[in-house]
């Protein structure tokens, strides 16, 4: 299975911080959602990250070494589900075994094309309706919600303790 996750929103509670200049300079991301991502990983799941930001969120991808993917050329925003074929190449995964999550109008096509869409709580009225909305809003453990929601689903094994301190020895991210 592939997770794809949009970040602004899902994992941030959707604000930016600029600096005098108008670039985006930080966000605040929910530490427990990061640990989520272990779960997953630990599960033998696929995550990655696809966002139209790429000043921040590349660079916390790389930090937690989590694949990321820009869907911003030159300022022009290219639609998310385009990347769906470079998905089902690289991590061998068709879009029925992909679970998207995602907040804004960007999200909607490819939430159309996967297996499974999810969304905050807080997500625009055009997500909510193609999309099944967790418990809390984004940037509040949004994908530890998801993590509880997928193993209550049966579509995610229960990870362990030892696994993921495993994973994090290993990985360390």
């Amino acid at each position: 299975m592939l997770l794809i996750l949009d970040v602004d929103g899902v994992l941030t509670d959707g604000k930016k911080y600029y600096d005098n200049t108008g670039k985006g300079i930080y966000k605040t991301f929910c530490d427990r959602d990061f640990t989520a991502i272990k779960k997953f990983k630990a599960a033998e799941w696929n995550v990655v990250f696809l966002s139209g930001d790429k000043n921040v969120n590349e660079a916390v991808a790389m930090n937690r070494k989590i694949p990321f993917y820009c869907n911003r050329e030159n300022g022009v925003m290219v639609d998310k589900a385009e990347f769906l074929p470079i998905f089902e190449k690289t991590y061998n995964c068709d879009p029925d075994n992909m679970v998207y999550v995602g907040d804004d109008v960007f999200d909607v096509n490819i939430m159309k094309n996967v297996g499974y869409a999810f969304c905050p709580e807080n997500a625009a009225l055009e997500v909510k309706l193609v999309a099944e909305s967790l418990l809390v809003e984004g940037g509040n453990n949004c994908i530890s919600c998801l993590y509880d929601r997928l193993v209550y689903l049966e579509l995610v094994s229960p990870v362990t303790i030892r696994q993921i301190m495993d994973l994090d020895l290993n990985e360390r991210f």
